[in-house]
């Protein structure tokens, strides 16, 4: 009897510890609860520095960029018909010609709605000549400021290619003038020169038929050549502004223009590198009395009019001839 009551309290209390290993779970203890924290918070602030580092890095590729464009336009140089001061030069070029010969100085410019820049592309060269501005006199007394000479404040890429430059090689030639002072100097990129008066003597505004030798061979340079314009056009250029009520007339220099010029003895060059070399005058004569004959053809025999195209065309021709005898005689 008592052994059957031990066995069946012995089954019970090892049910009841079977029951007990399902239900018990295992709790962290207090040192795993602060690795684990100590953990997350490592973890938190290792991100938290890594965000930092990249927007501080980001940061530092903007200033680098914004400094390089900054180096970009401070390098950039205007173009001659986008400076300003130079846009003004060439429009009162345009304006002073047209004023002084009742006629533009090219019929694009007749036509255009962007005068400088249609100056700039012209094919007749153009140049402006004025003074460089010399050092003041004592304690910078206006009264005795000198002028260093004549210099050149513009030239088109006809005039560039005048002296062997291409248009993208105006600094070599130009002075630049101070923004703030107004005074124009000769910076150290000028390595040419064309020796062309800053002032016209007399009463004389303007003058047609103009010859002068702008570039004198370097003995030096065994490629180096005289370079002369012939049958060219100079005027004065001046500007009229209203000061304290009256208007007050400025003189800015002298401009020039050509429609060809001679290299050496024998070279005739146009604009657009179109050269002429050893020219015989008499063999333009007899292109001259050529043409005679074709416009005689054309009006006596055809019975063409002088406004027909075919006549005019002609007519033009040999004015172009007898134009190119003229300077060929003036260059010898």
């Amino acid at each position: 009897m008592k052994s059957g009551i031990f066995t069946t309290s012995l089954c019970l209390l090892l049910s009841r510890h079977e029951t007990f290993a399902f239900t018990v779970t295992t709790s962290p203890t207090l040192s795993q609860s602060k690795t684990a924290s100590a953990s997350a918070s490592a973890s938190e602030s290792a991100s938290a520095s890594a965000l930092f580092a990249k927007k501080k890095k980001g940061k530092k590729n903007k200033s680098k960029k914004k400094e390089a464009g900054f180096a970009w336009a401070a390098s950039f140089t205007l173009k001659p018909f986008e400076s300003a001061s130079l846009r003004d030069l060439a429009s009162s070029a345009c304006a002073s010609f047209e004023g002084r010969t009742g006629k533009p100085l090219t019929e694009e410019i007749r036509k255009s709605s962007d005068v400088p820049k249609t100056l700039w592309n012209a094919p007749v060269a153009c140049v402006i000549v004025g003074d460089e501005s010399g050092d003041g006199g004592e304690d910078g007394d206006a009264a005795e400021a000198t002028t260093a000479g004549p210099v050149i404040q513009y030239a088109n890429i006809a005039a560039l290619e005048s002296v062997g430059l291409k248009p993208d090689q105006f600094e070599q030639l130009l002075a630049t003038k101070d923004p703030e002072s107004g005074e124009w100097k000769v910076s150290g990129k000028v390595d040419k020169f064309i020796d062309l008066p800053s002032v016209m003597k007399g009463d004389k505004a303007y003058e047609s038929g103009y010859k002068k030798k702008m570039v004198k061979a370097n003995a030096d340079d065994a490629a180096s050549v005289d370079i002369t314009i012939e049958s060219a056009q100079r005027w004065k250029l001046e500007k009229s502004a209203l000061i304290n009520g009256k208007f007050v007339t400025e003189t800015l220099g002298v401009a020039y223009a050509w429609n060809s010029w001679v290299e050496g003895e024998d070279t005739l060059c146009r604009p657009g590198k179109v050269r002429e070399v050893n020219i015989d005058t008499g063999d333009i004569e007899d292109k001259i009395k050529a043409q005679g004959e074709v416009i005689r053809e054309l009006k006596e025999v055809q019975g063409f009019g002088n406004k027909d195209p075919e006549v005019s065309d002609a007519v033009q021709e040999l004015l172009r001839l007898k134009a190119l005898l003229e300077e060929v005689v003036a260059s010898k």
